[in-house]
């Protein structure tokens, strides 16, 4: 539901800009936020923030009556994702060895591991750029390059990281390690 949420997210707060103001529209993304908490309250992982977050972001949206406000989730979500790859690194908790250890049916050996471990920096580093394209986009007057970006734009940038990450280990990592 949080990828689903995130990717009709800008175009659903355009829509919605084009009929309502930013009091009715912060007062919809509020309540759908909070249904959609209701929905994911018995989860026991970080996915339960999401939709407190934009409820949280939605009543500052009302108060403020300001559209900024709205179009800063994507940015903030981007943020708070770099931050969580950040930190999950330092405590050696990568979450993307989580993420690997989910996809994989075979066991992880530990000098894997701790390649997965390392490259959670350069995951880091493209969710950073993520950031400052989110960023550059917010800051632009135009909303179409927001819309897209914030939609479905930023799926291509992670694509492509993974690609780039799938290609690097398996021409250099695994080379090494069978060699």
């Amino acid at each position: 539901m949080n990828l689903i949420f995130s990717i009709i997210y800008a175009p659903f707060v355009f829509m919605l800009l084009k009929y309502y103001d930013v009091k009715m529209v912060s007062m919809i993304i509020f309540s759908i936020s909070i249904v959609w908490f209701f929905i994911l309250k018995d989860k026991k992982d970080i996915s339960v923030l999401f939709p407190l977050f934009y409820a949280a972001i939605a009543m500052f949206a009302f108060f403020s009556q300001a559209f900024l406000v709205l179009k800063t989730i994507p940015l903030f979500i981007a943020l708070f994702f770099s931050g969580v790859i950040l930190v999950s690194y330092f405590q050696k908790k990568s979450m993307i060895l989580d993420f690997a250890q989910k996809m994989t049916k075979n066991p992880i050996g530990e000098e894997e591991k701790e390649y997965i471990h390392q490259s959670s920096i350069f995951w880091f580093f493209v969710s950073l750029i993520n950031v400052c394209i989110h960023f550059s986009f917010y800051m632009s007057t135009n909303l179409d390059f927001w819309l897209f970006y914030s939609s479905v734009g930023w799926y291509f940038l992670f694509i492509f990281a993974g690609i780039f990450q799938f290609l690097h280990r398996r021409f250099v990592f695994l080379r090494r390690e069978n060699a």
